[in-house]
């Protein structure tokens, strides 16, 4: 996967030292209450939409560029589901670069009835899912973040602190 120039430039002088980044993970809800997911070409696992916050970029932005560049549709963010760090949002990668993220997580509409497609590298599918059959090769913290964005519940989740 290819990486964005900041990022590039910030590995030439700490090399594969972690390096904390801010995130973004948008579940996009369409009118059919169908959940928007992409088979990540990584890890093979299906997974909303991701990426990370490029400088001067709004973290609704993000979401917004992110999932256009992944999946070639247009949404608009209706309110933010979690905000996400730790353990589980932490990585070495098999280059060997750290990389640990403070992910805020939103719950999107599409603003067409465009369909869905690969968009770019990341992925080997795009589709829409009912939200009672999401694929069952999924990380535990995506459906966990997908059930919390189905919910409707107007207060953003947090992870409870480490014991």
């Amino acid at each position: 996967m290819p990486i964005s120039a900041y990022i590039s430039k910030i590995r030439a002088k700490i090399g594969h030292d972690l390096l904390l980044l801010p995130g973004v993970t948008a579940v996009v809800i369409n009118e059919r209450d169908e959940v928007l997911l992409q088979l990540r070409r990584d890890s093979e696992t299906w997974a909303p939409p991701s990426g990370g916050v490029e400088p001067g970029e709004t973290v609704a932005d993000t979401a917004i560029r992110e999932v256009y560049e992944e999946t070639g549709i247009s949404v608009e963010p209706e309110r933010v589901v979690s905000v996400l760090s730790g353990r589980d949002y932490s990585v070495t990668y098999p280059n060997g670069d750290k990389l640990a993220t403070v992910t805020t997580v939103f719950r999107c509409r599409p603003l067409a009835t465009e369909a869905p497609r690969v968009n770019d590298d990341e992925s080997l599918d795009i589709r829409y899912f009912p939200r009672d059959a999401l694929p069952d090769n999924m990380l535990p913290r995506h459906k966990r973040i997908i059930a919390q964005a189905l919910a409707d519940d107007p207060c953003a989740f947090f992870d409870p602190p480490l014991p």
